[in-house]
């Protein structure tokens, strides 16, 4: 059962998306159970009360508040609810990312514009239900990691440091190629090296600038040569178009 929350000042605009996800999921023979809200404190408070919203797809100019400002306040509360932003207008797709939006869709959308949104959004949601990385920790043990919970691997004098979300480090010697080539397997295209000694998760990055990228704080060096290929590529990636 895939739980989504719908919310949107106008009715009419509110039973748009809630057929497109109804037809979508009808397609795929996937059950769902939605919610619906014209009022984004209403949904804030039900937010708060049930906190179970696997997919929250979000209007974003709403009276008294925007719709970035209602997903800062779920991320603030630990949501890991796969956001979709909708709007008449791409100015607010800079904020939309920097609150770990799935995707952005343009207003008035078609299926199949929707379908590619919820594709993505599904495919984040199976990857963290079942990609799991296991890697064998220096000193002897190993420790499991979900895929989507890695933001970078760090190489230092034959040791990888592997960062993960929850501001943990663990380190292993298993070569930067093999662990490229495991995450490679799990989710194409989804890590990839800014620059000699490094791994990203393209999902976890919030700044690209001509020298570095930044995720959750950290500053990751980004080779010159590199920068506008990179910066191409993670546009791709953020709005899930074909590589």
């Amino acid at each position: 059962m895939v739980r989504i929350g719908i919310c949107d000042d106008l009715q009419e605009q509110l039973v748009l998306i809630e057929k497109a996800a109804r037809k979508y999921f009808q397609d795929k023979k996937e059950p769902i159970e939605v919610s619906t809200y014209t009022n984004a404190m209403d949904f804030l408070d039900d937010f708060e009360k049930l906190g179970t919203f696997d997919i929250v797809l979000l209007d974003i100019c709403m009276p008294g508040i925007l719709g970035t400002d209602v997903a800062a306040e779920m991320r603030k509360q630990k949501s890991r609810a796969e956001i979709v932003f909708l709007s008449t207008s791409e100015e607010f797709a800079v904020d939309a990312f920097a609150v770990k939006a799935a995707h952005y869709l343009v207003k008035p959308f078609t299926q199949d514009a929707f379908n590619q949104a919820m594709d993505r959004v599904m495919d984040s949601l199976r990857q963290r239900h079942s990609g799991k990385v296991v890697f064998k920790l220096i000193g002897g043990g190993i420790q499991v990691e979900e895929l989507n919970a890695i933001l970078y691997v760090e190489s230092t004098d034959h040791i990888q440091k592997v960062y993960t979300s929850d501001n943990f480090v663990l380190e292993t010697r298993q070569s930067l190629s093999s662990i490229l080539d495991m995450l490679e397997a799990m989710s194409p295209g989804q890590f990839v090296s800014p620059g000699k000694g490094y791994l990203v998760n393209q999902g976890a990055i919030r700044v690209v600038k001509s020298d570095y990228i930044e995720i959750q704080g950290h500053r990751i060096p980004l080779a010159k040569r590199k920068y506008r290929q990179f910066q191409e590529n993670y546009l791709k990636y953020i709005f899930g178009q074909p590589m």
